[in-house]
């Protein structure tokens, strides 16, 4: 079984190289988005295999459950690798042209999300005011924090005692990061020096969420098309660079959040961490999850408990018990209150919720979504400036399907429909008043 897996993995690593020079490098590019997200997969999935097998597992989960975990370490990577391959499959799906009207349909879908970003990144007060709401919320839920527990970076182990905070901290993080992200968009094109300070006070709230994704969220959507817009005048020693000095960041950011918190013992463990520590344990969190699973499909228990995410856990039991943190650790017998729950991967949750099917379906609706995005954005970068900041209204797509590879960011579903919505009424309201928002 290992020689099979190992096999499938050097078969899809060599795929992604080949796929990258003529499909990305020959073409102009160092880097774009679609090989960007293969790239995160490939890493995660198939860099990480021999790594998530290894016996030194046993120092970070400990022996007895290692013991129970390994067993299930190939089936947990052959699910990931049906989802990965379902990506390249989904990508492919804009190639075939049945005649049923698909793509205008699809068009007319997504015009309504996409005219709405494009309403706020056109309009630099209105990005202002966006930024000002969420870090009202951010205050809000950092002054709750820190008059519960004190001055601390860890404001997540505080949710899990106290789940009420949860939806408003979910909430303000994801406007945050939208807000955030915008305003270092406007700054790309147009390099509004006042849209930088805004950007880096989110980031500094952040800090004290100690949740690394929120903080590289922010940065991401206008580092991602400045990477496409360079071509191939962003070198790949620069670009290899820039990841491992994000992935050291991302370390940084994890040993805050503990006691005795050491620069140097990051440094001095720093690979360690990358490959057997929790930021990219996904294969072997979601082994140690199947391990235990008595093979009952939930269902999709978990994806309605995500819906209704907006309801604090200790109002709704529903939620309380089918939440996919409170599932993934109950099920392998931590404390939802003392653990957040497992890492299972992009499809983890899916093949629990509706078996292979769902780790099929859902591989292929991201896989088709992805390759969209990277196709609109090219199109829109080589229309630069008549596109303007048309090229970032599409990663709001990105935003959306969030919420469908993972139950735990359906909040940012509901978000983004706020943030649209306060967007168009500010719009109406100054247009009443005869106020200018650009």
């Amino acid at each position: 079984m290992d020689l099979l897996a190992d096999c499938v993995a050097v078969f899809f690593i060599a795929h992604f190289l080949w796929s990258y020079y003529w499909n990305c490098y020959r073409k102009g590019y160092t880097i774009d988005l679609w090989h960007f997200e293969l790239a995160f997969n490939v890493f995660a999935i198939y860099i990480m295999l021999p790594f998530s097998r290894i016996d030194l597992n046993a120092l970070v989960i400990g022996p007895g459950l290692w013991r129970h975990t390994a067993p299930f370490v190939n089936e947990a990577y052959f699910i990931s690798a049906l989802g990965y391959a379902g990506i390249l499959a989904g990508g492919n799906l804009w190639r075939l042209r049945l005649g049923l009207g698909l793509r205008r349909g699809f068009d007319r879908v997504i015009e309504w999300p996409l005219q709405g970003a494009l309403n706020v990144l056109r309009a630099p007060r209105l990005v202002f005011v966006h930024c000002a709401i969420s870090l009202a919320l951010l205050g809000t839920t950092l002054a709750i924090y820190f008059a519960h527990s004190g001055f601390g970076f860890n404001l997540r182990g505080l949710l899990l005692v106290m789940p009420a905070l949860r939806p408003l901290a979910q909430f303000a993080a994801f406007y945050g990061i939208m807000a955030g992200s915008y305003a270092l968009a406007r700054y790309a094109i147009y390099r509004e020096r006042s849209m930088l300070v805004p950007p880096l006070m989110i980031a500094v709230a952040f800090c004290f969420y100690a949740e690394r994704s929120d903080i590289i969220g922010v940065f991401m959507l206008a580092l991602i098309v400045t990477m496409v817009r360079m071509r191939r005048r962003l070198r790949l020693v620069y670009l290899a660079a820039g990841v491992v000095g994000i992935l050291f960041v991302a370390m940084l950011l994890d040993a805050l959040r503990r006691p005795n918190f050491s620069p140097v013992a990051v440094l001095q463990r720093f690979g360690f961490n990358v490959f057997f520590g929790n930021s990219f344990s996904d294969t072997r969190d979601f082994a140690t999850v199947l391990s235990f699973w008595n093979g009952q499909l939930l269902l999709g228990k978990t994806y309605l408990a995500g819906l209704i995410s907006f309801v604090p856990r200790v109002l709704s039991p529903f939620r309380d018990k089918w939440a996919l943190g409170v599932v993934t650790a109950t099920m392998v017998g931590f404390l939802p209150t003392q653990h957040p729950g497992l890492r299972i991967g992009v499809f983890g949750e899916a093949f629990l919720n509706f078996g292979l099917p769902g780790v099929l379906a859902l591989s292929l609706f991201l896989g088709s979504v992805l390759k969209l995005m990277d196709l609109r954005v090219k199109q829109s970068l080589a229309q630069l400036p008549r596109s303007g900041m048309r090229v970032f209204a599409y990663f709001i797509l990105g935003y959306l399907t969030g919420a469908a590879q993972n139950s735990s960011s359906a909040s940012a579903f509901y978000t983004v429909m706020v943030f649209i919505g306060v967007s168009a009424a500010m719009i109406k309201f100054s247009r009443f008043l005869k106020l200018p928002l650009a």
